[in-house]
């Protein structure tokens, strides 16, 4: 009797294991088409490359870039520069390419109420503009504290700034983009 006994619990519990005990539990199907119903696919023509997925998405956003410090093929490469102050003893090089042909690079000397921090005068230096993109190379004393020179990049309407100030991080970093300012 005993032996009965334990034969049926054992078979009981192995039949437990084996359905998963769904009696106790109230099973809801969702459908494959809830899950994605927010993910639809992009419709392409041509497959997409790592370029093409860069343009359509930050391509906008980016108007220039500001590189420290630049080697003789990067100045090269850039062809058409327009040099704004003249060799100094101190400071670094900073090219400032702008990535669309027509764009216009002004230089603004920013100046500052020290007590709040608020810039009181902003007053354009340079500009350079072509139908060719027109490179600026500046030499300046990077300052550790406020900036006192700005970039600014205007092309198709829209318009980026950078202020140029020491970076600070020690990491190296010789490139800086001039983001395409959104808000008004």
């Amino acid at each position: 009797m005993r032996k009965t006994l334990m034969l049926s619990a054992a078979t009981l519990c192995a039949g437990l294991l084996l359905t998963g005990c769904t009696a106790f539990v109230t099973k809801t199907e969702v459908t494959t088409q809830e899950k994605v119903s927010l993910l639809e696919p992009i419709q392409t023509s041509a497959p997409v490359g790592q370029k093409e997925l860069f343009d359509a998405l930050a391509g906008d956003s980016i108007l220039g870039v500001v590189i420290l410090n630049p080697t003789q093929e990067e100045l090269e490469l850039a062809q058409n520069v327009d040099q704004v102050f003249p060799d100094q003893e101190y400071g670094e090089y900073m090219l400032i390419v702008p990535k669309l042909p027509g764009s216009t690079i002004t230089l603004q000397q920013l100046t500052y109420d020290y007590d709040t921090g608020e810039v009181t005068g902003v007053e354009d230096i340079h500009t350079t503009s072509g139908t060719e993109p027109v490179s600026m190379l500046v030499q300046q004393d990077i300052p550790e504290g406020f900036p006192t020179l700005r970039v600014v990049v205007e092309a198709d309407g829209r318009t980026g700034t950078y202020d140029l100030s020491y970076y600070g991080k020690g990491d190296g970093r010789r490139d800086f983009y001039i983001m395409w300012n959104r808000e008004p």
